[in-house]
Order: C-alpha cells, then sequence, then structure tokens
C-alpha cells in the first residue's frame, strides 16, 4: 500500500473539504461530516481531516494510482483556493 499525506492552511479549511467533498460526490463515492470526509477512487482513496489546517491523506493499491489521486485532489483544491493561492506539497508516509 502507497501513502502520502499534505497539509494545507486553507483560510476556512471545514468550507474547503465540505466544496471538495461535494464536488467529488458527483463522480465517486463520498463519505462526509463536520470534520471529516473520505473520498473513494480507483485504486485508493483520500482521506481529509479539518483541524487547524486541512489534513489529507491518501492511500493507493500503487504509486501510479497515489501519484494520480495525489493530483486530482491536490489540482482541485488549488482551483478551490484560488483567492488564497495554496500550493500542496505530499510527502509520504512510511
Amino acid at each position: 500500500m502507497f501513502r502520502s499525506q499534505a497539509h494545507v492552511a486553507a483560510p476556512k479549511p471545514a468550507q474547503a473539504m465540505t466544496q471538495l467533498a461535494k464536488h467529488f460526490a458527483h463522480k465517486i463515492a463520498v463519505e462526509i461530516s463536520e470534520t471529516e470526509a473520505r473520498a473513494t477512487f480507483p485504486g485508493g482513496e483520500c482521506r481529509m481531516v479539518v483541524g487547524e489546517t486541512l489534513d489529507l491523506a491518501c492511500t493507493a493499491e500503487s504509486e501510479a494510482d497515489l501519484r494520480r489521486i495525489e493530483g486530482i485532489v491536490g489540482g482541485h483544491l488549488e482551483r478551490f483556493l484560488w483567492r488564497t493561492p495554496t500550493t500542496i506539497t505530499w510527502e509520504a508516509v512510511r
């Protein structure tokens, strides 16, 4: 199993997570609460947790699937946070 994480300093982490989760729910399975969401992609998933930051934790069956999920989640989140330009830095989790 391949894993990565990122901590995103969004101005309103809960709002960013909700927007992202609702957007993904149009095409994939998503579970969401006020402080957590989980999006299930083909080949893996991404868990989002709201705190002082928006914490992202992705897991995938292959490194290629992990990179694809990171790209989808990160790309959408960067576009949703366009008013506050944000760079998402993924780090491997062992």
